[in-house]
C-alpha cells in the first residue's frame, strides 16, 4: 500500500480521472464543478495528499479554507487568486476586486486557515500537495453566510 512512508511515482498520463462516486475519502469539486481529478497521492489515511486537477475556463473555485496548509502549482493555464475579505467581497459580486494572476509555473503556499477563492481565467492543470487530508475539514463560505469564517458549515471539498 502507497503512504507517505513509502517512495512511489506516478506518470500524471497513465493515471485515470477519479471516479467521485467511488472515491469518497479523497476531495471532490464542489457541487456543479466541471473539474476533473486525479488522485496521485498514497493512502487516504495516512497521505501524502496529492491532487492533479484540471479546470475549464470559467470556472470559479469559491471562497474557502482548509485545517492544514496546502501548496499548489499551476502546471498549465492561468488563475486569478483572491485572499481573504477580498475573496469573500469577489464572490459576492463586488466587481472592482481584482485578484493576482498567476500562470503556467506559477506555486502558492496557503498557510491553514487562510480564506481564499480564484477564478480559472484560462482553462487550467494544477497540482495540489496538501499537508493533511482535506476531506470534511474544507470550510466554504457562501454569497449569504457571515464573512467569518469560523461560522461556515464544514463540507467536503
Amino acid at each position: 500500500m502507497l503512504n507517505a512512508d513509502t517512495i512511489f511515482f506516478h506518470q500524471v498520463s497513465e493515471i485515470p480521472f477519479m471516479d467521485l462516486a467511488n472515491n469518497l475519502d479523497k476531495a471532490r469539486p464542489t457541487k456543479g464543478s466541471e473539474a476533473r481529478i486525479k488522485w496521485l497521492g498514497g493512502d487516504s489515511e495516512t497521505g501524502p495528499w496529492v491532487y492533479y486537477i484540471e479546470h475549464p475556463a470559467g470556472a470559479i473555485i469559491k471562497p474557502h479554507k482548509h485545517h492544514a496548509p496546502r501548496i499548489e502549482y499551476v502546471l498549465e493555464g492561468e488563475i486569478e487568486f483572491f485572499l481573504e475579505k477580498d475573496a469573500v467581497s469577489w464572490f459576492r459580486g463586488d466587481k472592482s476586486i481584482q485578484g493576482s494572476i498567476h500562470s503556467d509555473g506559477s506555486l502558492s503556499y496557503v498557510p491553514s486557515g487562510t480564506v481564499y477563492a480564484y477564478r480559472i481565467t484560462k482553462a487550467s492543470k494544477l497540482l495540489h500537495v496538501f499537508f493533511e487530508n482535506p476531506v470534511g475539514r474544507t470550510v466554504h463560505i457562501g454569497i449569504d453566510d457571515d464573512t467569518d469564517a469560523s461560522k461556515s458549515t464544514i463540507s467536503q471539498h
